[in-house]
């Protein structure tokens, strides 16, 4: 199988000395089990929703070969928070118009999966807003479960992730090192869903 990952700097790996990242150690673990994956990362640090609405098909196009299983997963939106001049960088209904587009596209073709951002980062303020954050999130998932598109709730385990809370701290206040990617590639390690797209 081959698996595309699409989204911000958290699928990229950001912050972690190795660059691994959630990607490559929750995908190590798949291939240590015995799964045979070609993995493509490709994660984009600033990207909002409407980049990889833009970019997406392209990359992921490139990469698929009729022979192989193939499958997407999507993490996307806390860029889409960041305001500029008092306003979000990406409005909601963009946001949502934008996933919408993404994965009607993405689940017609593959498999496909979207993991929800992280918690905002430790110096959050006017610059990114909670609230906004969290009814994202909320929006996302329930278009989720119209598309039957799977959807992992990162918000309700981020809190339980204290290396990253803490290497966030020590570093630029919004990435992890490897311990928080870690606690993350683990959460999703045991997701049915991606449990169920190895099978």
């Amino acid at each position: 199988m081959r698996i595309c990952f699409f989204g911000e700097s958290y699928v990229n790996g950001t912050g972690d000395p190795t660059t691994q990242g959630w990607v490559g150690r929750l995908c190590a673990a798949a291939i240590s089990k015995g799964h045979a994956l070609t993995v493509y990362n490709c994660g984009i640090r600033g990207a909002t929703s409407t980049l990889v609405r833009d970019t997406w098909f392209a990359e992921a196009i490139a990469r698929f070969n009729p022979d192989e299983k193939f499958a997407a997963v999507f993490s996307y939106g806390t860029n889409d928070c960041w305001r500029e001049n008092g306003a979000p960088k990406v409005p909601l209904e963009t946001h949502l118009h934008n996933t919408n587009v993404i994965l009607e596209e993405a689940s017609m073709r593959w498999p496909a999966l979207f993991v929800g951002p992280p918690g905002l980062p430790t110096y959050a303020d006017d610059t990114l807003r909670i609230d906004d954050h969290v009814e994202r999130c909320a929006r996302t998932q329930k278009l989720c479960a119209e598309l039957n598109v799977p959807y992992f709730d990162t918000l309700s385990v981020y809190g339980g992730f204290k290396q990253w809370h803490a290497e966030a701290k020590a570093g630029d206040g919004a990435h992890p090192g490897g311990g928080g990617y870690a606690e993350m590639a683990a959460a999703l390690d045991c997701w049915p869903a991606w449990v169920n797209l190895l099978a």
